[in-house]
């Protein structure tokens, strides 16, 4: 399906719920950058693989493309649901076993320009804004990062949300079908084949967007995740040398990636200028510690700068963050004003570092990055620990 159409579907649907609902009440915060953003949502199907997970359709992809803006050319704005009203039921359903209360998700409402870029082709335009990649956790939607992905694209980037079918918790597509998560079974009994799997399928789906997106060989492509998502940062990378910086917010890592880093033959291309990662852990986790021993199997692995493929690494640590930092749940809960009521259950799924405060350091620090990637010239905050930021510590 055409870019242009599946969009008018989604937005379609989104307009018809809308119309006979009292829905959207909240408007979510933008990004904290100069720039506005548009919002492209739409199903991407590769002809050339069935899904690995339903042998009875080819694969379908979603994703959510955040273009930014200056704001003198914006001309209006819109606001669309965080959330389709299937969605917003099924996170219902996930979140109130853990102390959540019902009926909130449905309020909310994104924020972004319209009437903008309306006559533009498929395809990413390289000279426009550099283009990142987010992978999310597992069995999670792309959805619950779009404010995220908002905060990198107010900064100057294309930021692609990607949704991976049977592995996210749900994705609904532009005609209505629905695929539920499941499919990928965490660790059991020392056994990672299933998300070992699902690694290699991220990573197709990866390749696949890029490809469709009509990234070639000489685009640096910058790629992060949360959890999850960021061990499939660094194993796409491994396959796919268009990824030049990769970064890893908390992720446990699996798979090939620990053994073989990024200097490997199944890259395509190599990459000259080689690739860059960051592994930013929360409080306690780290390659250092012993908190994951597959975190400092990798950081071994990778090697030196300079060495086996490697331009540059860090090791980050965000001072008192959960899990849940690099999440918009963490923002939600301040947005929504439920914070300081959530059960001590409830408050593992966010953070003691706020969302709003999370998301800044985010932005300053992986825009910094990407910057550093793109251009070679090292960036101070990457460097040495920031008075202005102390949430954030250099490990390594």
């Amino acid at each position: 399906m055409a870019f242009q159409t599946s969009v008018r579907l989604l937005v379609l649907f989104f307009a018809t719920f809308a119309a006979g609902n009292a829905f959207g009440s909240t408007v979510l915060p933008t990004g904290s950058g100069p720039f506005n953003s548009t919002l492209h949502i739409t199903e991407l199907v590769d002809s050339n693989r069935v899904d690995p997970y339903n042998s009875t359709h080819l694969r379908r992809i979603m994703i959510s493309r955040f273009d930014p803006v200056l704001p003198r050319d914006c001309g209006h704005t819109q606001l669309v649901p965080y959330f389709p009203p299937i969605v917003a039921t099924a996170e219902d359903a996930i979140l109130e076993p853990l102390d959540y209360p019902t009926g909130l998700w449905g309020q909310l409402q994104l924020q972004v320009c319209s009437g903008t870029h309306s006559d533009r082709d498929d395809k990413y335009k390289a000279a426009k804004f550099p283009l990142v990649l987010f992978s999310p956790g597992l069995n999670t939607t792309r959805l619950w990062y779009s404010i995220l992905a908002q905060e990198i694209a107010s900064r100057g980037y294309t930021v692609v949300a990607v949704d991976h079918p049977y592995d996210a918790d749900v994705v609904l597509f532009p005609d209505g079908t629905v695929a539920y998560g499941g499919a990928v079974t965490k660790p059991t009994n020392g056994s990672t084949a299933s998300v070992e799997q699902a690694l290699e399928v991220r990573t197709a789906d990866i390749a696949f967007v890029m490809d469709t997106l009509g990234v070639g060989a000489d685009v640096p492509v910058l790629m992060f995740g949360q959890s999850f998502g960021g061990a499939a940062s660094a194993t796409a990378m491994l396959h796919d040398g268009r990824i030049r910086g990769g970064v890893n917010l908390d992720g446990t890592m699996f798979g090939p990636v620990l053994t073989q880093g990024f200097h490997h033959p199944l890259k395509n291309p190599p990459s000259p200028q080689g690739q860059s990662f960051i592994l930013w852990g929360t409080q306690g986790h780290n390659a250092t510690s012993g908190s994951d021993e597959a975190w400092a199997q990798f950081w071994a692995t990778i090697g030196a700068e300079g060495v086996d493929g490697i331009a540059w690494k860090r090791e980050l640590s965000l001072k008192d963050g959960f899990h849940g930092s690099f999440w918009d749940l963490n923002v939600l809960v301040d947005v929504l004003g439920i914070r300081d009521g959530l059960s001590d259950l409830a408050q593992l799924l966010v953070s003691p570092v706020k969302g709003a405060k999370a998301y800044e350091i985010a932005g300053v620090y992986l825009s910094a990055f990407f910057e550093q990637v793109l251009t070679g010239k090292r960036e101070a905050i990457l460097e040495t620990d920031s008075s202005r930021y102390p949430e954030v510590v250099i490990l390594h």
